[in-house]
């Protein structure tokens, strides 16, 4: 067996029957070094491996048997070939992971760029207000997918304004020039919920959207937002959906949180597709 970066190279001695039997020697060391495939025949198939030997020299169990697909957690190419008489294979295959893992760029959060009343903690879960008489938005720290929910519930809020809260949607980046302290005051590409209001561009364009008044939520209380796989803008309010609030919306938004009001804490929750 030699190595070679990101791959592991076999190289054996076959005798292939009718009935599709590998019969398997290990070459030595000095049978393959010499040997190198002379044209390319390469193919992914179903394969059995038994024993080889360890670094110790003693033979080791060893059997995997897999059909070839994009979701295989083995993958292997075959190419088979002469060398000083023998009929040669040489497989080589790469190892992943089974078990499909979100990146950590990929997991929804609060994008480190914040503005200047608000700070992170919890990894960038849960986001802060500094100065309770100011408001606080903060962006995803990635465009949504298509059909992905952002919800945020409300961990902490006071007493003196008796609103809080602003939740939506913005198709400007974070960090730059255009978020403002109070998103309802940028005058583009902003689709925001305030009360019971959906504010678009700067102003009131869906006044009575909804029943439940999100100025009245409780620590506790969960709020969230979702442009659909059909570009509908849809918000939902303690796990409940809202309805349709706009339509033809562009397909790169990021998720906005406002710590608007008495809301002076609150926590991303983990993103879920529950609508299509």
């Amino acid at each position: 067996m030699a190595t070679s970066e990101g791959s592991t190279v076999l190289y054996v001695s076959a005798l292939i029957t009718a009935c599709v039997l590998l019969t398997v020697n290990v070459a030595s060391e000095s049978d393959h070094s010499q040997c190198e495939p002379k044209a390319n025949m390469s193919r992914r198939w179903s394969f059995t491996l038994t024993r080889f030997h360890n670094e110790s020299g003693q033979w080791v169990e060893f059997t995997s048997t897999r059909e070839m697909s994009d979701e295989s957690a083995v993958h292997l190419t075959e190419q088979l070939f002469e060398c000083g008489g023998r009929k040669m294979i040489r497989l080589q295959g790469t190892l992943k992971d089974p078990i499909p893992r979100e990146t950590q760029d990929n997991i929804l959060n609060f994008h480190h760029m914040t503005g200047p009343n608000t700070a992170l903690i919890n990894k960038g879960f849960t986001v802060v207000k500094l100065k309770l008489d100011g408001n606080g938005p903060v962006l995803t720290n990635r465009p949504l997918k298509p059909g992905e929910l952002f919800e945020v519930r409300m961990d902490k809020r006071g007493t003196s304004k008796g609103y809080a809260n602003g939740i939506g949607i913005t198709t400007h980046k974070p960090g730059t020039n255009a978020i403002l302290e109070h998103m309802a005051n940028v005058k583009s590409g902003t689709w925001m919920l305030y009360g019971i209001n959906v504010w678009i561009d700067g102003t009131n364009k869906f006044p009575d959207y909804t029943k439940t008044n999100i100025y009245n939520l409780k620590p506790g209380d969960r709020m969230g937002v979702m442009r659909t796989v059909t570009g509908a803008l849809v918000f939902s309010i303690n796990g409940v959906h809202q309805g349709p609030a706009a339509s033809n919306i562009p397909e790169e938004v990021y998720g906005v949180y406002e710590l608007h009001g008495d809301a002076t804490q609150a926590t991303i929750l983990p993103s879920t597709y529950p609508f299509q």
